[in-house]
């Protein structure tokens, strides 16, 4: 068994039995930072001959050289990456992970029917190149199967899966704002933002966990979240009625991309509602869904109700990627680094992770 499989195999297991450290950190213990990008031209297909001097990189808005360049998937030659035959060989074959997190906490019944439908659908005509994990999110989250190249094993899964009662409040959410047994349109102001507390917060907990787990397994990871997400602000567009100074789960947020960019995830949001018409009733919020995306290197599928299709290209967003490493700057100042990458070539669009974390900063060579 390889190193990368039994290291998926811990982090997922780790992530089933809820064991965590609130406070782990992925530490740069060496001079190199690696970042996975994603090319596209302007109709979203993938460019697959960039060239090392294609790129410019930037830490903290400073320039750096790039000391590394690779390609996966790529038309260049192994001349052009300074690779050898057998170390292009060894990335082909390659363990590369997937994740996808059905989302049974936040959307509605009837989406989380559909979401299973086309899951199902997606894994039987479909043979991902990836090792594929499924997760499902709840108030009590749980891996429904660990990292498997068997569709028909992940399909199992999800068919032994019991959904959880629609919109369950926390039994510890006070009896006044218990919502249980009403459905979300005869809900007053109060219960609705008591519901969304409940719900916001077991899901930025449960995705802290899965980045958790993630971050053992090296490389880069997908997590495809089937989701409608949530607002970050419960302002007047989520609830209607509610004042100006409802609460903002920004502090949240912002340390759960920190994590997830620490343990090189991208995530792909789907929004499990499919096409929506322009008068209909939100349940969640396409902006979050796009922010959390974009600020990890992933991409948003929304407003389409192909959900499997959907699926299907997150999977194979890394057919074609390139990874580009720095040295981190001598004398750089520990703490979250903003990452800037940029083509010459116009009109190609690049994804990527937008920060990684320096815990100490390097030493200068020592002279002999």
């Amino acid at each position: 068994m390889g190193l990368a499989r039994v290291a998926g195999m811990l982090a997922l297991s780790a992530i089933a039995f809820g064991r965590q450290d609130p406070d782990t950190v992925i530490r740069t213990t060496t001079r190199l930072v690696q970042i996975v990008v994603v090319a596209e031209d302007s109709q979203g297909r993938p460019v697959a001959d960039l060239r090392k001097a294609d790129f410019q990189l930037q830490d903290n808005h400073k320039p750096q050289p790039i000391t590394s360049f690779a390609t996966e998937g790529s038309t260049l030659p192994s001349s052009e990456t300074g690779a050898s035959a057998s170390q292009t060989e060894e990335d082909a074959a390659r363990n590369d992970y997937a994740m996808i997190l059905l989302d049974w906490l936040n959307p509605r019944y009837a989406d989380r029917l559909v979401v299973r439908d086309k899951v199902n659908k997606l894994l039987r005509k479909f043979q991902p190149r990836q090792l594929v994990a499924l997760y499902l999110l709840g108030h009590e989250s749980r891996l429904l199967h660990d990292f498997t190249a068997d569709g028909g094993d992940l399909m199992q899964a999800l068919a032994d899966t019991a959904d959880d009662p629609e919109d369950l409040l926390d039994p510890a959410t006070p009896r006044l704002l218990d919502a249980r047994y009403k459905t979300w349109r005869t809900l007053t102001v109060e219960e609705r933002i008591a519901a969304f507390n409940v719900k916001i917060l077991d899901t930025i907990g449960a995705l802290q966990k899965v980045a958790d787990g993630l971050a053992r397994i090296p490389g880069r990871k997908s997590l495809i979240w089937v989701t409608n997400g949530f607002p970050i602000t419960l302002d007047a567009h989520a609830v209607p009625g509610s004042g100006r100074d409802e609460p903002s789960y920004r502090e949240y947020v912002e340390p759960l991309i920190a994590k997830l960019n620490r343990a090189n995830v991208a995530v792909y949001t789907l929004d499990a509602r499919g096409l929506q018409p322009p008068d209909a009733v939100s349940y969640g919020d396409v902006g979050t869904l796009q922010e959390l995306s974009a600020r990890t290197g992933g991409t948003a599928f929304y407003d389409r109700n192909d959900l499997d299709e959907g699926m299907r290209l997150a999977l194979e967003d890394m057919k074609i990627s390139y990874t580009l490493g720095f040295a981190v700057p001598l004398g750089a100042a520990p703490g979250q680094h903003e990452i800037r990458v940029s083509a010459a070539r116009p009109g190609v669009t690049l994804r990527y992770r937008r920060s990684y974390q320096l815990d100490d900063a390097p030493a200068p060579p020592r002279r002999k």
